[in-house]
């Protein structure tokens, strides 16, 4: 393929990928403009609840298709796997910056869950993915969509879950490494939407807040992967090192009153106020993973790490916006959403390292029950040991 014909073929993506149904619909059947009208999305969800059912099935079908309907064009003309991608990628982009319309148009959830939905069935059907992958996205998504009552946040979750499991289990994950790149720029995207379009509403807990703090626990999964590639003394070393840091400002601050007060008035939300005489629970966090890297065994170690990174994220972020349903000290959306991560996150480590499937689902149950009940033991130092050392007793015995 020539370089005119490949300019021509992403360009050709770039605008087809534009194509915003939910717009057009809207303007033609209501006379309004989608955007300022329910979630102020020009996507697939806000379709069907502005527009209604069938403008909002027309709506699904073409934002889901047109990716892979590029993709298909580009493969007729013969273009390689990288340039179907792009073509791919572009469509996605063009449904999130369409020209016309300022640039600002949907989410590019529907476009980009279409690609990576082919690929999952390709999958399945060449027999490269576990029979039980699809039937735990299925539950995830169902699981999410009660958690919280949005697609938007189910896309927000589900389609990076689906972009990994494609890299984890395609045969030439070079190529799909550029497709993974732009899906989770798109996430990116989408969760900025979120936020500034005000979607997620006020916190349902009164007078609680999400931690910018929190929002840096998910580069944890760095100690993850370091671990993966090296030894158990190189992973201590890296996770001690950080460990030491926390550890001394938190015993310098706490030792010193003054230290302690400059830290929780003259900088702003760096602390909990519960955190005012105690450790922080960042520092727990990280004890907590140098200790289970330390006693157990690599396999058991990654997937309890991985469940306390990303079980504690989705617990927090999702019961502070969706909670409900009052459980103990907690509520049952967001114990839920820490079900789910430790499912994701667990399944999707099980594959690099040796665990039997019936540990980690153990270790994922502990996990979440430790997180919900109340221990008297902060949870992120209980999650990762508890749930280690049941999967350890189990292989065990």
């Amino acid at each position: 393929m020539n370089p005119l014909t490949i300019v021509s073929v992403i360009l050709g993506s770039y605008l087809i990928g534009s194509v915003n149904p939910a717009y057009f619909l809207g303007r033609i059947i209501k006379k309004i403009d989608i955007r300022e009208h329910g979630t102020r999305n020009a996507g697939t969800v806000n379709a069907f609840r502005v527009l209604g059912l069938g403008p909002g099935l027309i709506t699904v079908i073409f934002d889901i298709t047109k990716g892979l309907l590029m993709m298909f064009i580009a493969c007729l003309l013969g273009a390689s796997p990288l340039i179907m991608h792009l073509a791919g990628a572009a469509a996605v982009l063009g449904h999130v910056f369409p020209f016309y319309l300022k640039f600002k148009g949907g989410q590019g959830v529907a476009t980009a869950c279409g690609i990576l939905l082919y690929y999952l069935v390709l999958f399945s059907i060449k027999g490269w993915l576990p029979w039980e992958t699809l039937p735990l996205l299925v539950l995830c998504v169902l699981s999410f969509i009660y958690i919280s009552r949005m697609g938007e946040i189910v896309g927000t979750v589900v389609l990076p879950s689906i972009a990994v499991l494609a890299l984890v289990f395609s045969p030439f994950q070079v190529h799909l490494t550029l497709l993974l790149s732009v899906i989770v720029y798109i996430v990116f995207i989408n969760c900025l939407n979120i936020q500034q379009r005000k979607l997620l509403g006020s916190p349902k807990k009164s007078g609680e807040k999400l931690n910018w703090r929190l929002y840096l626990r998910p580069l944890a999964v760095l100690f993850i992967l370091n671990y993966l590639k090296t030894d158990k003394k190189e992973a201590l070393i890296l996770i001690g090192g950080v460990v030491l840091f926390f550890l001394a400002l938190d015993l310098v601050r706490l030792i010193s009153k003054k230290i302690n007060v400059f830290f929780f008035k003259d900088i702003k939300d760096l602390y909990k106020p519960k955190e005012y005489r105690k450790f922080s629970s960042i520092t727990l966090f990280l004890v907590a993973s140098f200790i289970t890297v330390l006693v157990f065994d690599k396999a058991t170690a990654v997937l309890a790490v991985s469940y306390l990174v990303f079980g504690d994220f989705f617990s927090k972020f999702f019961g502070i916006h969706f909670g409900r349903t009052r459980l103990f000290n907690k509520s049952l959306e967001g114990s839920l959403a820490h079900l789910n991560a430790c499912f994701i996150s667990g399944y999707i480590f099980l594959h690099f390292v040796p665990l039997p499937i019936p540990a980690y689902l153990i270790g994922v149950f502990v996990a979440s029950i430790s997180e919900v009940l109340p221990l008297g033991v902060n949870d992120n130092f209980s999650v990762p040991l508890l749930s280690a050392s049941s999967m350890t007793v189990f292989l065990f015995f």
